[in-house]
């Protein structure tokens, strides 16, 4: 047992290639907000409302990736742990600045916007809940350990992703522009857990590896700072955790009213098109619209008895029957997939279309480079010229690898029975042929008999 103890003691220790005093220096140096740093935040912010406002999680990705907010908040929890209250005060100091001009700056891009529409990835950033607290301390946690070792590895990137500290700021900047104060709330208490529980990962982090501290202080004072801080993490962590028995509810009530919808009104006399919740109204009301079949009021009130199985209870349903039979449904259904038909059918012709154009265009393309390649015409000239020769045709020599050493081959055929005296005067006429067309150019002429079909068809000599 102590043996398999030892083994994952060892192969889960991260003292090991802990780089204390360059990660305190690093961390020191980035935290501050100066120069580029301001530059890159003010990018990266811009990026981010771009993002959101197009609802492009690519962009979104790419702005999490230069923002500068990490440092300051891992210098918080740096601070604290080493009880460096110089290095504490310039990171809440540089953090708060940094957030003021992410906002500013993304409130000014919302308010210039055409756009300005609450899309999805504005509105996911607006109900933080307690797994919200648990991206940001694992990534934390990720973000100190990778940032401590003496081989940096490539792992604060994805934390800066998993975190995402940019687009919260992005989104209370959208609530500002356009005076929504539940998404300005909202999103800023997103973005405060994210910073916290990420400080509160380097903190416990720092502990855990012993960094030297810059300042004694008693036991009791210790104690007092994480009396302060657990109870700060359990305040800051209560409101995610109401609001994610919330979002459980919610789901649970959508599941349920689905699987009533779907097991006690759909049959084959009778199908729901459409249903809301009425909570403006006492009791609060479930209203289906249906087409076929109208219930019975007997049927209708069986129905209400069944709600609280689902975990509808309190609900009053009501059901309206449509003006439109089911056989009056499927017709239509029919018809659209009839359009839906034609219509890929439509596509599939232009998809044709455009498949033949594209073949026509590239034969045209290669006549073209035909007609004008120096090497094609001059090949044609030489069969013009010389129309006792079967083929001819340029090659390369194998053994030569590099362009600098390599020089054009024009391997030329002739018939078995061609006289070496005649073979030998053409040889000599197209070396000087190509004196003539290439001055500056080197190339060497080879010939062979042919003993089968020749190398490639006749060169109609009238092109």
């Amino acid at each position: 047992m102590d043996k398999w103890l030892r083994l994952l003691r060892y192969v889960t220790s991260i003292r090991s290639g802990t780089d204390i005093e360059g990660t305190i220096a690093e961390i020191s140096e980035n935290a501050r907000l100066r120069g580029a740093n301001v530059w890159m935040l003010i990018c990266s912010a811009i990026l981010a409302s771009i993002g959101l406002d197009l609802n492009s999680t690519a962009v979104i990705i790419g702005a999490m990736l230069i923002s500068p907010l990490m440092s300051p908040i891992l210098g918080v929890g740096l601070g604290i742990a080493i009880y460096d209250r110089r290095l504490l005060r310039d990171s809440l100091a540089n953090l708060g600045i940094a957030t003021l001009i992410s906002i500013l700056t993304s409130a000014v891009y919302f308010r210039l916007s055409p756009l300005g529409e609450l899309t999805a990835e504005l509105s996911a950033r607006t109900t933080p809940t307690i797994l919200d607290v648990g991206v940001a301390f694992f990534g934390g946690v990720a973000g100190i350990v990778a940032g401590s070792r003496r081989n940096k590895t490539s792992a604060i990137p994805g934390v800066a992703i998993a975190t995402a500290l940019m687009p919260p700021v992005c989104t209370v900047g959208f609530g500002l522009a356009h005076l929504e104060s539940s998404i300005f709330f909202g999103a800023f208490y997103l973005f405060f857990i994210n910073a916290f529980f990420i400080s509160l990962a380097t903190y416990l982090i720092c502990l855990f590896l012993k960094f030297p501290q810059k300042a004694d202080i008693d036991a009791e004072t210790s104690a007092r700072i994480r009396r302060l801080i657990v109870a700060f993490a359990l305040l800051a962590t209560l409101p995610s955790a109401i609001i994610f028995y919330g979002v459980l509810q919610k789901a649970r009530f959508d599941r349920g009213l689905r699987n009533f919808i779907e097991k006690e009104i759909r049959n084959d006399r009778r199908q729901p098109v459409r249903w809301d919740v009425r909570r403006d109204v006492q009791p609060p009301e479930l209203r289906v619209y249906t087409v076929g079949d109208a219930a019975k009021p007997e049927e209708i009130l069986l129905l209400n008895t069944k709600l609280p199985n689902y975990g509808l209870a309190g609900l009053n349903l009501k059901l309206t029957a449509l003006n439109l039979s089911t056989d009056d449904l499927k017709k239509a259904s029919t018809e659209a997939v009839n359009e839906f038909s034609e219509r890929m059918r439509i596509i599939s012709l232009v998809d044709e279309q455009q498949e033949n154009e594209i073949t026509r265009l590239r034969a045209e393309l290669e006549e073209l480079k035909r007609k004008t390649d120096p090497d094609i015409l001059l090949l044609e000239e030489i069969k013009r010229r010389f129309p006792q020769i079967v083929d001819a045709k340029w090659i390369t020599n194998a053994t030569e690898t590099t362009p600098e050493t390599q020089k054009p081959i024009l391997q030329v055929a002739f018939e078995p029975d061609e006289a070496e005296s005649a073979v030998f005067s053409t040889v000599s006429g197209i070396e000087k042929l190509l004196r003539e067309r290439r001055p500056d150019q080197h190339f060497t002429v080879s010939s062979i008999r042919i003993e089968t079909p020749p190398l490639s068809p006749p060169t109609d000599s009238n092109k």
